[in-house]
């Protein structure tokens, strides 16, 4: 625990793009009880409802922009306290299998690069904490414990408020439910009465997921928010999706790789342990659905947090499918080794990824206190366009023409790179703010030549740094621009 607080003190305000984005949603919706971007027009450009609505409700106690932050990392923590007592309260003391892969657990997610997921203000952490707990509940269920009508109705609204969290969530509560009911439905003695008692009292997961699903498409009038429109282009991509998930779990370290491995040595453990039935394959089924309906999609894949809960919930489950596995003094080589070896290769990847995750961590940190400094407030009330908008976004509160097409409405979500482009120069911008390419991309669609380079924010990777720009037109200059940069010389031949 002294080791995670460590690494949250370090990285302390280093919030993702994309957080403020939900934080700006959270504003409006206080302010103007709509959910919306500008605080004009309704839309539905934040890809999780619970979460803006949780901001919103804690909003009036902070008005700080760490705020999310704050939010993530107590989620943090608390995933980690709860994951604790599941696996060394609740787990058997003579289960030294199921202690084992709890302390590779907790190791993965204290890793500096769990630290870069979890705790950089968007709902990663709030999803793992529903995933842990219906994976919890759902296994107690499907050993036989008899569910009331209070228990019911607290597992569906905790359906409602995982898929009203995130819509992918959908997956596991029908797992979920599937898995509660197994063993009566495929009993050899079972009747046609009792399997389909046992299917309607065990359908409260998925009953809450819809329900959900119901508000969310009442409400909003689409299933989908306009982001997953925006990241989509229709079109079956199997081999891209394969090259770009393998390389994001490798980014994402032991958040990535690491629970992925994690989940896959589970696998061989209840192999070996002579445990692996076909319910618990259907509790391994959720990474390989959620990965081929992102391949159907053409779903762009920008990080391990879109795939980790699902894999997540798997090696969950497994580990307690484990825990009550009895170890014989012959039998510890297969089962016991494997695990001991996972969690020495963890342990020692630790100092590898301090190292890597020191710099990043610390310069996106950095690169919040530097929107903070500048002032960014003069440029509210223009007009901007803009790519990776939630920063430039929410200290600006400008009118932004998101080239991404996340928050521009759902119209403008599918439109092609030319399409947007085409539109966003056509709303007269004041201001620009993006990373180089672009900025050479939109000087054949707008002049910049008479622009002014008021500031100069890297956005660092783990792999690169996108160093972003932002340009003003010199009439605006004199306000805005207080102390401009250097022009770089990649941007000397647009600008001079």
């Amino acid at each position: 625990m002294i080791w995670l607080l460590v690494w949250i003190g370090i990285s302390w305000a280093g919030v993702q793009d994309d957080a403020f984005i939900h934080l700006r949603y959270a504003d409006n919706l206080l302010h103007t009880h709509l959910v919306t971007y500008d605080g004009v027009h309704p839309n539905y450009g934040a890809s999780s409802l619970l979460y803006i609505y949780l901001l919103s409700f804690l909003r009036p106690l902070s008005a700080s922009p760490n705020l999310p932050r704050l939010v993530s990392s107590c989620i943090h923590v608390i995933l980690l306290v709860g994951l604790a007592v599941l696996f060394f309260r609740a787990t058997p003391r003579e289960s030294s299998l199921g202690r084992l892969l709890g302390l590779i657990v907790i190791t993965l997610l204290v890793a500096p690069s769990s630290v870069r997921w979890l705790d950089d203000g968007m709902e990663t952490g709030i999803a793992l904490c529903f995933v842990a707990l219906i994976c919890w509940l759902a296994f107690r269920e499907s050993e036989g414990a008899s569910v009331t009508p209070v228990r019911y109705a607290a597992y569906t609204v905790l359906g409602f408020l995982a898929v009203f969290l995130r819509i992918e969530l959908s997956l596991v509560c029908g797992i979920a439910s599937l898995l509660i009911a197994w063993k009566q439905i495929f009993a050899p003695d079972s009747s046609f009465n009792r399997r389909l008692q046992s299917i309607l009292s065990s359908s409260h997961l998925l009953l809450g997921g819809l329900l959900a699903m119901l508000v969310i498409v009442v409400k909003m009038h689409h299933l989908l928010p306009d982001t997953a429109k925006a990241k989509s282009d229709g079109v079956a991509h199997w081999q891209a999706a394969f090259g770009v998930t393998t390389q994001v779990l490798a980014g994402g370290l032991s958040f990535g790789v690491g629970i992925f491995a994690f989940w896959l040595l589970t696998l061989y453990l209840l192999l070996r342990a002579s445990r692996l039935s076909p319910r618990t394959l259907v509790a391994n089924l959720t990474f390989p659905i959620l990965f081929s309906i992102a391949a159907i999609r053409g779903q762009q894949i920008q990080g391990a947090r879109y795939f980790v809960w699902s894999f997540f919930f798997s090696a969950l489950w497994n580990s307690l499918e484990l825990t009550d596995f009895q170890i014989k003094s012959e039998a510890k080589s297969p089962v016991l080794w494997p695990a001991c070896c996972f969690l020495a290769l963890a342990l020692l990847a630790l100092p590898f990824e301090a190292k890597v995750m020191y710099p990043f961590l610390t310069d996106r940190a950095t690169l919040v206190r530097s929107f903070q400094s500048h002032h960014l407030e003069t440029l509210e009330g223009k007009q901007g366009v803009a790519f990776d908008i939630g920063l430039i976004g929410y200290f600006s509160r400008a009118d932004i023409c998101d080239l991404a097409g996340l928050v521009n409405g759902r119209s403008n979500a599918g439109l092609t790179v030319d399409q947007q482009l085409t539109r966003c120069v056509a709303t007269h911008p004041d201001f620009l703010f993006l990373h180089t390419e672009l900025v050479y991309t939109i000087s054949h669609y707008l002049p910049i030549k008479d622009w002014q380079l008021c500031g100069i924010y890297p956005f660092r990777r783990v792999e690169k740094t996108d160093q972003h720009y932002l340009l003003v037109r010199r009439s605006e200059a004199l306000e805005i621009c207080k102390d401009p940069p250097p022009t770089p010389l990649e941007l000397q031949p647009l600008l001079q």
